[in-house]
């Protein structure tokens, strides 16, 4: 089964909702099927509806839904069915849906980046290491500060989720933003090496093209998340 790493864009807010929380993280990651399309389709003058009328429309919605479906959903908005339907969350479901981060993938809309299987050779060429490293740029795909046990395995069998607040996201951001990134992270490729060191999921000369889309892929992603002043949540799923 393969390893594949994926990042998340959350608001600070959302941020604190996860480390006082962790069982919430799951909901991020998950590709399964997402709020019902009207909730997603909302347009901006519906905005107001939305954060008086909406928990409640949603609580009528997830009450006819089947019970997993229901749970999974009350787990990604942080309210329960009965809460939405004494009133709660309006203004966290206007955010949610603003942001596009209610549902799969697809609903995500530029929030999520997945480095699929280069995730640990992206980590390789930012600091020249197979584990995480102290430096910043050793820090932006294999660091951040766990959400829940160290020693856990997490939803997804791969270890928990892990976070860097707004605050980490902006060095990092500046650091992966250096002139000099892609070309110590090109002079360090060496696929051979990279396979003996057990560099997943093993190399060829021919993946350097992949690993290094990836790598700016990763450094777009931090750099539109800073200039958004939003936080990263990660995993490997």
């Amino acid at each position: 089964m393969s390893m594949i790493a994926k990042f998340v864009q959350v608001d600070p807010s959302e941020l604190a909702r996860f480390q006082e929380n962790p069982a919430l993280v799951e909901a991020l990651f998950d590709d399964g099927p997402g709020m019902p399309p009207q909730f997603a389709a909302l347009a901006k003058t519906m905005q107001e509806r939305v954060r008086t009328a909406g928990p409640q429309l949603l609580a009528g919605a997830l009450e006819r839904m089947d019970p997993a479906l229901r749970k999974q959903i009350e787990a990604s908005i942080g309210r329960t069915t009965a809460a939405l339907a004494g009133g709660e969350g309006g203004e966290d479901l206007l955010k949610m849906m603003q942001s596009q981060r209610i549902g799969g993938t697809g609903a995500h809309a530029g929030s999520v980046l997945s480095l699929d299987k280069n995730w640990h050779g992206v980590h390789f060429l930012l600091c020249g290491k197979s584990e995480p490293d102290d430096n910043l740029a050793g820090q932006a795909v294999m660091g951040g500060t766990t959400l829940g046990e160290e020693n856990d395995e997490g939803f997804s069998g791969y270890g928990p989720a892990r976070c860097f607040t707004a605050e980490q996201v902006a060095r990092i951001s500046d650091v992966l933003s250096g002139p000099e990134v892609e070309q110590d992270a090109e002079r360090r490729f060496d696929a051979p090496a990279m396979s003996q060191l057990g560099i997943y999921p093993g190399w060829r000369e021919s993946d350097l093209k992949d690993v290094m889309d990836a790598l700016r892929k990763l450094r777009d992603f931090y750099g539109d998340a800073a200039g958004k002043g939003q936080a990263v949540v990660t995993c490997l799923v």
